[in-house]
């Protein structure tokens, strides 16, 4: 099969199309043909050697965490599965991924794929969708009438965060660029505010809730913002200092894991048409260089971008 993959920590140049035998599945497992595969910010982060003290690989390393293909062939005991089904896949990154034509994946790491998505939005939905699930429903218990803050709302995991609120009947704000502004409205958020134009600091009422999807100064800053006793939700992107105790607020930061309730509770609200997964651009898997260089410039908005796989 085919596969992108990389034999050494390194900038763009290390990743190679390389021709690798087909993975066999084991007992209890089965093979899936990837019809599309997402890249996402830790992607070229473990590639780059930034994150291997926090996500050490064994290299060489096929990257990838999210997928969605075909059922291919059953493994010696399987019952939750059967040839020609279509599924969602998710890998971790201490192993091999999804930038491949094929992948062995077991029934904890699979899902029926949602009948209302195409491939390359089903690929694009898992990590994002389990993000938002895991900060908003697990984390924070979102309920309903609560005002929350959603930054960088636009990106995947921001949109998708956005439309789960909206559902759970949250007052829903959000920051965005001024050029995203309807975009995020779409998605369902009831106010935008332009990070690029104004400050959000400035807001009248404070939230029960901030997501935080950004960290650094937008961190420092979202504390003047939350009421007292209120929650800020994170997600690591730059770095932080906890300042919750003399704000009065609670600060949490969650694992974010692919159990297999949460990656059902993410298929289902796609399924009943809550999530709406974003395919931002959409690239063939040969191009996935060119996936990582977006990503790394930061010039990544609305979604995700998806390598489509033939």
């Amino acid at each position: 099969m085919r596969a992108i993959r990389y034999d050494s920590y390194g900038d763009l140049s290390v990743l190679k199309m390389v021709e690798i035998a087909d993975p066999r599945p084991g007992p209890g497992e089965v093979l899936v043909g990837l019809k599309a595969a997402s890249a996402i910010p830790a992607d070229w982060k473990v590639r780059s050697g930034m994150l291997q003290d926090m996500l050490p690989v064994t290299l060489p390393k096929i990257p990838g965490r999210d997928g969605a293909g075909i059922v291919l062939e059953l493994g010696d005991g399987v019952d939750y599965a059967s040839v020609g089904d279509a599924v969602c896949v998710v890998a971790q990154h201490a192993e091999d991924g999804t930038y491949a034509e094929k992948i062995v994946r077991d029934q904890d790491s699979i899902v029926a794929m949602p009948e209302t998505l195409e491939f390359g939005e089903a690929a694009s939905l898992m990590h994002a969708g389990i993000c938002a699930w895991i900060c908003l429903v697990e984390t924070a218990d979102l309920k309903a009438d609560a005002r929350i803050l959603v930054h960088a709302g636009a990106g995947a995991i921001g949109g998708l965060a956005i439309q789960l609120a909206h559902h759970l009947g949250c007052h829903v704000t959000t920051t965005c660029r001024a050029a995203n502004a309807d975009y995020v409205t779409g998605m369902g958020a009831d106010e935008v505010i332009a990070y690029d134009r104004d400050d959000f600091t400035a807001v009248e009422e404070p939230f029960d809730i901030v997501l935080d999807l950004m960290g650094g100064e937008v961190h420092r800053r979202s504390y003047d913002v939350l009421k007292r006793g209120g929650h800020m939700v994170c997600l690591r992107a730059a770095p932080f200092e906890d300042q919750s105790e003399r704000y009065g607020v609670r600060i949490s930061v969650p694992h974010i894991h692919d159990r297999k309730y949460a990656i059902e509770a993410v298929a289902k609200l796609a399924r009943d048409g809550v999530f709406r997964p974003q395919v931002a651009r959409r690239l063939p898997l040969a191009q996935a260089s060119e996936a990582h260089r977006m990503m790394e410039a930061g010039k990544v908005s609305r979604g995700r971008i998806v390598l489509d796989i033939a």
